[in-house]
């Protein structure tokens, strides 16, 4: 009689009963061969011990994750800060070209009359940190500086070479640069006074007020006064316009033009703005009328050509502006808020000299050479 299978189980006709068939069964009843046994048992016994690994495996493993992961750490990490940087490059130029521009567009469009007596361009650099207040300057005890590291208005020359204005430091103000235009923002051309500064203030809020918890940056502004307010108070940039406080003024007013509006902000993180001024010498050769000297801080432009070079009207202009980058105006405000982030380095053997480190490192200059091509009236 054959065996009879149900479903995986053997019939067993002398019992009557159905089991499980051993390991070592045969369907026909006989048994399996001892060394067919033992095959079977290393076989399964070979499975299992390719389906474990070695603790020496796993190290090797584990060392070799955590080398790949190193590795794309660094990788990541470096293309993040080649990005900021780009980004922060980016910002800076873009900013600098826009005030560049502007300033541009206006000396382009100068007006100036050789009366003699009003001075239809002016540029000072100011020094005393008290004169800055009614210009809306906020003080500090460690801020830029107001000592001959930030005077070099004229730089020495280097190896026989002529000075450059990307060398150049316009004191404690930077250039503070007024003049009478007719750009596009005085109706094409009535005539109306600009200026260009720096101020250091919060970007939003009282200029000194305790509890103004905005930043405090060195900020570029440029304030234009209006036509008509332009026309009451005079052309002479250099006299009129002055501000007694340093509350910001309101925009398009007189006082503007000594103490700029919130809203005359034209570009963040500027600590210094340079202008060089020169005229052309009968052979068409460039001269420069202003700075004359280190000491030369002050220009009004009252004469034309037959006035020494302190009074006369440039004819071409070049201008510096120097930028921080993100890190170097995080850098700035930790030094002049003095909340012991960061201290001075013993390398350093005052602040004048470790602010200006760290603005030369933190900073691009930017320039422009601006021919003024404004009537002359």
């Amino acid at each position: 009689m054959k065996t009879k299978w149900a479903f995986g189980k053997r019939w067993n006709p002398a019992s009557g009963r159905v089991h499980k068939m051993c390991a070592e069964e045969n369907p026909s009843g006989g048994r399996i061969s001892p060394e067919v046994t033992a095959s079977l048992r290393v076989g399964r016994d070979s499975v299992r011990a390719t389906r474990a690994f070695t603790l020496l495996e796993l190290l090797v493993a584990a060392t070799i994750t955590l080398l790949l992961a190193t590795l794309m750490l660094s990788i990541t990490t470096g293309t993040l800060t080649l990005w900021h940087r780009t980004q922060d490059n980016f910002s800076s130029a873009t900013q600098a070209r826009l005030a560049l521009d502007l300033l541009e567009r206006d000396l382009h469009a100068g007006v100036f009359r050789a009366d003699g007596v009003t001075a239809w361009l002016a540029i000072d650099v100011t020094n005393p940190s008290a004169t800055l207040l009614n210009h809306g300057w906020q003080s500090a005890l460690l801020m830029k500086p107001a000592t001959s590291e930030s005077q070099r208005v004229l730089p020495a020359a280097v190896n026989g070479l002529d000075p450059v204005i990307t060398n150049a430091r316009f004191g404690l103000s930077g250039a503070w640069l007024r003049f009478i235009t007719t750009q596009i923002d005085a109706n094409g051309s009535l005539p109306c006074a600009v200026s260009y500064q720096i101020i250091r203030r919060p970007v939003s809020g009282p200029n000194n007020s305790p509890s103004n918890p905005a930043q405090v940056r060195y900020t570029l502004f440029r304030s234009a006064v209006a036509t008509d307010t332009t026309f009451a108070t005079g052309y002479n940039v250099a006299a009129a316009y002055g501000s007694s406080t340093s509350a910001p003024s309101v925009a398009r007013s007189a006082s503007t033009l000594t103490n700029p509006a919130l809203s005359d902000a034209l570009a963040n993180n500027v600590v210094d703005f340079c202008v060089w001024l020169y005229v052309r010498d009968n052979s068409g050769t460039l001269r420069r009328i202003f700075p004359a000297d280190n000491s030369d801080l002050t220009h009004a432009a009252r004469d034309g050509g037959s006035a020494g070079d302190a009074n006369r009207y440039p004819e071409v202009a070049d201008v510096m502006v120097r930028l921080l980058t993100d890190e170097g105006a995080r850098l700035i405000e930790a030094m002049e808020q003095g909340r012991g982030a960061i201290t001075r380095p013993p390398e350093f053997s005052n602040d004048a000299e470790w602010w200006w480190a760290v603005v030369e490192t933190n900073s691009h200059a930017y320039t422009r050479r601006v021919e003024i091509k404004g009537p002359v009236r």
